[in-house]
């Protein structure tokens, strides 16, 4: 049996992120399940920028994975040449840019969100703003992308060939919300086809005592309580309604702390941003936090929720897209449009840390045992070639 794992995730120049954590959980589940006679194949492109934490060339020469350059073969061709039985994709919207006629095996194909479909409907880039981290140019050009055409052209031009092969009688169609199976049905009304959702797989993290970052373990270390916010850096995660409020809540709050991770700089004394994270100091900054901010506007899963669960952390999440799906009772939610509903939802939590604690440690252990269920299906579904 020959399979073909999507590599591109891991070729994303910034590293492993969501997807790409996604994508190698998946992977290592896979060769530690691995059978007699499989034979694996890795899509890679050399035209993309190299990923600075992750060595796909030496990753896939110390496991046998043969890596097929994308750039330089058709997908059909390879799948011929290489007799292909099941044809593994990660992320679909990355496979736009490549011819994906005649591809005749089995697919398993995934699209995590519609993220970029949405924004354009919903017009959110007209009125996200941070003037902290925005110039006033970036936001112009967000106004001229959105109104003049050009975002919607880059979407015809995106989903025409991926989801033709998302459609495809070979293929079988997933996602890995309910929320993102039914925004596809809602954009794409010609798929009648069943699309089965999977979730995101638990990622698992080795993690030690001793803390690297010694501004996060100053913090720590002091006792004094802070809002912990991931991805910061990222203008859809909300960053700046936090901003705004935590500002406002200090004067009731002033021994408050705020700690961001790649915001990319410091409003005040009592904010600390930190520029990376190890997975184990991520695994503390969490444990310790009074609580986690997790206002995005858009998310297809959203793994932070989560992995604040798993240490009875309350979560103060907007009320949108799939968040209440993964989260269910166990979030505090806002709306992340409404400064005046975050305040409230903070200080409910700052009045009382254990809000919610039990319902919260519930939904850990019910979305694992989901997560779990559901990437051994998976499994099951890429090593079966029929």
């Amino acid at each position: 049996m020959n399979i073909l794992f999507d590599f591109l995730p891991f070729q994303h120049a910034e590293g492993i992120g969501g997807h790409a954590s996604f994508t190698k959980r998946i992977l290592d589940e896979l060769l530690l399940q691995n059978k007699p006679g499989i034979r694996w194949y890795a899509t890679t492109d050399s035209t993309m920028q190299k990923c600075k934490s992750f060595d796909v060339n030496g990753f896939c020469a110390a496991n046998n994975i043969t890596t097929v350059d994308l750039s330089k073969e058709k997908l059909c061709e390879v799948i011929q040449k290489h007799r292909i039985d099941v044809f593994f994709i990660s992320i679909g919207q990355l496979y736009s840019r490549y011819n994906l006629d005649n591809i005749s095996c089995k697919t398993i194909m995934f699209i995590h969100d519609l993220f970029d479909i949405e924004r354009y409907d919903n017009k959110i880039d007209a009125i996200i703003y941070d003037k902290n981290t925005d110039n006033r140019w970036k936001q112009l050009k967000c106004y001229i992308n959105l109104y003049s055409g050009r975002w919607k052209w880059q979407m015809t031009q995106c989903y025409h060939n991926i989801m033709q092969l998302y459609n495809s009688p070979q293929t079988i169609a997933c996602t890995v919300s309910n929320y993102t199976r039914n925004s596809i049905k809602y954009y794409f009304q010609y798929i009648e086809k069943d699309i089965k959702v999977y979730y995101s797989p638990l990622k698992y993290t080795e993690t030690t005592d001793e803390i690297e970052n010694v501004h996060l373990s100053a913090m720590i270390t002091s006792g004094k309580p802070y809002l912990l916010m991931i991805a910061a850096n990222r203008r859809y995660k909300n960053p700046s309604v936090l901003m705004k409020v935590y500002r406002r809540i200090q004067k009731e709050f002033p021994d408050l702390h705020l700690v961001t991770l790649k915001y990319g700089k410091s409003i005040g004394a009592q904010h600390i941003d930190i520029p990376y994270l190890s997975d184990s100091d991520l695994e503390k900054a969490y444990e310790y936090a009074t609580a986690l901010f997790f206002g995005s506007f858009f998310e297809g899963f959203g793994y932070p929720p989560i992995e604040a669960a798993k240490y009875g952390t309350p979560v103060i999440a907007s009320n949108v897209t799939s968040i209440p799906e993964i989260l269910g009772d166990a979030g505090v939610y806002f709306s992340p449009f409404y400064p005046a509903d975050l305040y409230r939802a903070i200080k409910s939590v700052l009045q009382n840390r254990d809000l919610r604690k039990e319902a919260i440690i519930k939904r850990y252990e019910d979305v694992c045992r989901r997560q779990q269920t559901d990437l051994q299906e998976l499994i099951k579904q890429i090593f079966c070639s029929e």
